[in-house]
């Protein structure tokens, strides 16, 4: 049976150079991706988004990620329309002769099309509805340019079969672009072949192309000198195509074995990983024999199917979810867009309202339900101010007893409001708070102090943060914290408990047990702040590693043995200062030995006549200590 024979080079001479500079599985990966989205918009029958093209694709190494990667890259097969992609060729020359649409539909498609689908893409090329090419789409291939496939529920484009437009065979060779170079490799599978089974004879052809495609007139080229005038390459053609267990067929008249897919899929799903990685391209305008209109974005909406698929895309997820990335992954929505800042804040506004499905954790992050750390909203129980017994003195006088602020004297009512003395459960208001000059919730960077308990535990107290300096809301703000050798990693502003989680990282280079000063600095990035050390101490929060070990010493000594006073603790404390030791580091001091709140131990000091301050600081002189409680002080007494 002849075939009409075709001027079109074969597939193998194509991009022969540029192919020559890339791995054969990298480019045979892109091009079959290529193939097979495009089939996949063609079945979906209107512009769709990469996960559903993904999906239609029901291959599950194409993920929606490198579906819109790869469709970015081929900006002359594949357009962007209103926050979905379709096929390019939709968009061409509408005037051009149906009889050659047709063919470069069929051709585009690379394998026999059905005839459903040809009546759609007719449809969305002429902009009439499919059904009015329901009847004619049938009628118009069975014009000379086409075969039938499985009884005309597809068809083919002759060009693709072997021409036999004379059969003498070095004509035949010439005509089909065939040449012994060609068909030498795959001489030896073929001889012997049994080609009344087609299917089988066929397959130990193509599976001679070592994994790559094999053009389909050597397969029939070999069938013909075995069948002679019994040959049938449409029959033969069609037999192959209804194996879609076994071929693969490929634009410009090719085959591949299914089974030569693994490669190639392994090649997708590294592809994947790192387009999932990096930030969508622009894709490149299209060169068409009629520009493409441009379509004016409309303001985004939720619609019950973007519901399912940002449903869909939260399940599994980890980490944080940012809606820039929502807008570009699921929505199409690019930032620069001319809607960007208003569907940003639609679909932000959206998610809050759906708080059981989607966590708000600040800015424009959310997480899926369950993914935060379990920790957060707990105060860490080495944080917390042990419940104590009451303290006498043999003669019945009670010890520690808290005073109001009236009794404390002029420094240390201000000491007390310094926000490095203050911690998590023991700490001022904002406006009460004696912040140094210039800090505000609007610095740009703050200095900060680092207590030995916090660094034990990667924690930091807000008491020391002016509000506004991070993020007012939610309850539990989600950050990135950045370091000066590039590290980055999450952190958690808990405003419930008051404290900022996940710093065990950022602590790992700092030496100093107590009193490290840090900086935290704001980028261009709500979100991301840095982090700075540079090996700087505050002297009233620092120890020294021996006066950590002797505080240590001291703690040890309290937990296993007999409770002791607050008093007792300031007293031993201050008889390693005998100049005098300032309030701050008193009290760092006695929070290494026990946790113990600001103001009980300015009512000790302030309490007792054998307290007295000096110009150093704090002293205690054991002469006085028989003078016991300053009744002067009897009136500021809060708790008996």
């Amino acid at each position: 049976m002849a075939t009409t024979r075709t001027d079109r080079k074969p597939a193998a001479k194509k991009g022969a150079a540029q192919a020559q500079q890339q791995d054969p599985t990298e480019v045979l990966a892109s091009e079959i991706l290529n193939t097979l989205l495009h089939r996949a918009l063609v079945r979906l029958g209107e512009p769709a988004r990469p996960a559903e093209i993904a999906r239609e694709t029901d291959d599950e190494a194409i993920t929606p990620a490198l579906a819109r990667r790869q469709m970015e890259t081929q900006s002359r097969r594949f357009v962007a329309v209103d926050r979905r992609w379709d096929i390019t060729s939709r968009y061409l020359d509408k005037t051009r002769p149906m009889e050659r649409i047709l063919e470069e539909l069929v051709a585009d498609y690379g394998g026999p099309i059905p005839t459903d689908d040809v009546a759609g893409e007719l449809g969305q090329i002429t902009g009439r509805e499919s059904v009015a090419f329901a009847e004619s789409a049938p009628r118009l291939l069975r014009g000379g340019a086409f075969f039938p496939v499985a009884g005309g529920l597809a068809y083919g484009l002759r060009s693709w079969l072997l021409d036999l437009t004379s059969e003498k065979e070095a004509d035949l060779l010439f005509y089909n672009y065939l040449t012994p170079d060609l068909l030498a490799p795959f001489r030896a599978s073929a001889k012997g072949l049994d080609w009344d089974n087609a299917v089988e004879a066929a397959q130990a052809v193509v599976a001679a192309g070592g994994g790559q495609p094999v053009d389909n007139r050597i397969v029939q080229y070999f069938a013909w000198t075995a069948q002679g005038e019994d040959f049938d390459g449409a029959e033969m053609y069609a037999r192959m195509a209804t194996e879609r267990e076994t071929f693969l067929a490929l634009p410009d008249h090719r085959w591949l074995l299914r089974e030569s897919l693994a490669p190639v899929q392994a090649v997708w799903r590294t592809l994947a990983e790192q387009a999932a990685l990096m930030a969508p391209e622009e894709p490149v305008a299209v060169e068409a024999a009629v520009p493409i209109a441009e379509v004016p974005a409309k303001p985004l909406e939720v619609t019950a199917e973007d519901a399912e698929e940002l449903e869909s895309y939260f399940d599994g997820h980890e980490d944080i979810i940012r809606v820039p990335d929502l807008l570009t992954q699921v929505f199409e929505v690019r930032p620069g867009g001319p809607t960007f800042a208003a569907d940003t804040e639609t679909l932000t506004i959206w998610l809050r309202s759906r708080p059981e499905q989607y966590v708000w954790v600040g800015n424009d992050r959310f997480r899926a339900p369950g993914t935060l750390p379990p920790y957060l909203g707990q105060l860490p129980e080495s944080l917390t101010f042990p419940a104590l017994p009451r303290f006498e003195t043999a003669d019945g006088e009670i010890l520690d007893q808290m005073l109001s602020d009236e009794a404390f004297g002029g420094a240390l009512k201000t000491e007390i409001l310094d926000p490095i003395g203050q911690d998590v459960n023991d700490q001022e208001p904002a406006e009460v708070t004696a912040w140094a000059e210039g800090v505000s919730g609007e610095s740009s960077r703050l200095r900060l102090v680092l207590k030995a308990h916090h660094k034990e535990i990667g924690t930091f107290p807000l008491a020391q943060v002016p509000p506004g300096f991070f993020p007012a809301d939610p309850a539990i703000v989600e950050l990135t914290l950045r370091d000066s050798h590039d590290g980055a990693y999450p952190v958690y502003v808990d405003y419930t408990v008051q404290l900022v989680y996940g710093l065990f990282e950022a602590y790992e280079n700092i030496a100093a047990e107590s009193g490290a000063v840090f900086t935290l600095a704001k980028t261009d990035d709500p979100a991301v702040y840095t982090f700075a050390t540079e090996g700087e101490t505050d002297g009233g929060v620092f120890v020294s590693p021996a006066r950590m070990a002797e505080l240590q010493t001291m703690r040890t000594e309290l937990e296993e043995g007999t409770a002791l006073s607050t008093y007792d603790i300031v007293r031993r404390i201050l008889a390693h200062y005998p100049k005098g030791c300032p309030f701050l580091t008193l009290l760092t001091e006695v929070n290494l030995v026990r946790r113990t709140p600001r103001r009980l131990l300015a009512s000790v000091l302030s309490g007792y006549t054998a307290f007295y301050a000096r110009a150093k600081g704090w002293s205690f002189d054991p002469k006085k200590e028989p003078e016991g409680f300053n009744e002067d002080k009897a009136g500021f007494i809060l708790s008996k």
